[in-house]
């Protein structure tokens, strides 16, 4: 029988919730992604043509989440971080070299404005194990959730995949 990946410190991450982060969006948040993706939309930069558009203020591009995201788990300070730039309590203790994403699935809820408060919340929702072409494989599924209030405004679930 192959060697599993899998050990029980592994296993033991599975259900494993992360503390819960706030952000609060400013419309130079918005307008900073807003750039640097591309978008020229004015209710992306002037709260009047957001306003126009049904916005309480600015709004922000569809996949600003990814931002958030990154600042609320990924943005520390050196000495928090792998020699790869990854957070070291991100991840569980696999023994792999590589990792990949996987499948992503999204549920959207709205839009974020200029002036939302959102509360971030990441779970491990599974760790599983497979054979691949090039040997084992660890899938380590995650729930992601973006709310403002008591409204989930961006659902993700992400799979990432260790070899």
């Amino acid at each position: 029988m192959a060697e599993t990946l899998l050990t029980p410190e592994v296993r033991a991450w599975a259900d494993r919730d992360y503390p819960d982060v706030e952000v609060a969006i400013t419309a130079r948040d918005i307008a900073k992604f807003a750039h640097a993706t591309g978008e020229t939309n004015p209710i992306h930069f002037d709260v009047a043509p957001a306003r126009a558009a049904g916005y309480a203020d600015v709004v922000a591009p569809v996949l600003f989440y990814l931002l958030l995201r990154s600042e609320a788990y990924h943005l520390r300070p050196r000495s928090e971080l792998s020699d790869d730039g990854s957070a070291r309590d991100d991840i569980p203790p696999l023994r792999v070299t590589r990792a990949m994403a996987g499948e992503t699935q999204l549920t959207f809820d709205g839009r974020f404005v200029a002036g939302d408060v959102v509360t971030c919340r990441k779970r491990v929702v599974d760790i599983a194990e497979k054979q691949g072409r090039s040997g084992a494989l660890v899938l380590l599924r995650f729930d992601y959730r973006f709310d403002v209030a008591d409204r989930t405004v961006v659902h993700e679930r992400f799979t990432r995949i260790f070899r």
